[in-house]
């Protein structure tokens, strides 16, 4: 059965209003604002760059879902990725937010295999599909033309400004994050 797309505007808009009412009962904003883009393209790019070898990791470890087994990783070793993929997250290039959105996906795929080993609860895990998960966070990943294309006459940050240039921003990061009144 087809909806029609007056049926699926009228859903769209009730569901928005649910969801507004359900922010108001927490007590937060209805409406939550866009979450601000203050990322330049030299720091999002330096950051994309150091995420790298994390891409690295998601395919090895793709390898080893598609044998059929699964295997715990120490997150505490990844902690510098996702680091960088949540600062990455306020970036003002689009492309590079979507490049952190795929180590986020992946990040996340690890944590729940993890719990699942933790939990003694593998057998219910779909193995296949964490692979496909995989894949699909390798290729948000991929440094690809649309990337070249947002950086294309930016200027390129030295290795060892980014780390002040993080520094700098981190306050007004936390400050988001602990506000949490964004999408």
């Amino acid at each position: 059965m087809a909806i029609t797309n007056a049926e699926l505007r009228t859903d769209i808009a009730h569901l928005t209003e649910k969801l507004r009412q359900i922010r108001i009962e927490q007590g937060r904003n209805p409406d939550p604002v866009p979450r601000p883009k203050i990322v330049d393209i030299p720091l999002s790019m330096a950051l994309v760059d150091r995420l790298q070898p994390l891409k690295v990791i998601a395919v090895k470890y793709a390898g080893v879902l598609a044998a059929g087994q699964i295997t715990r990783i120490d997150v505490t070793k990844l902690a510098k990725y996702e680091k960088a993929a949540n600062i990455l997250r306020y970036s003002t290039g689009f492309w590079c937010g979507i490049h952190a959105f795929g180590a986020r996906v992946f990040l996340q795929i690890i944590n729940r295999v993890n719990e699942a080993i933790d939990n003694g609860k593998t057998d219910g895990l779909d193995i296949n599909g964490l692979m496909r998960k995989v894949h699909f966070s390798i290729g948000l990943m991929t440094k690809d033309s649309a990337l070249s294309y947002e950086v294309r006459g930016a200027a390129v940050i030295a290795e060892d400004d980014v780390d002040t240039a993080i520094a700098d921003l981190l306050p007004e990061i936390n400050e988001y994050e602990e506000d949490d009144s964004y999408e």
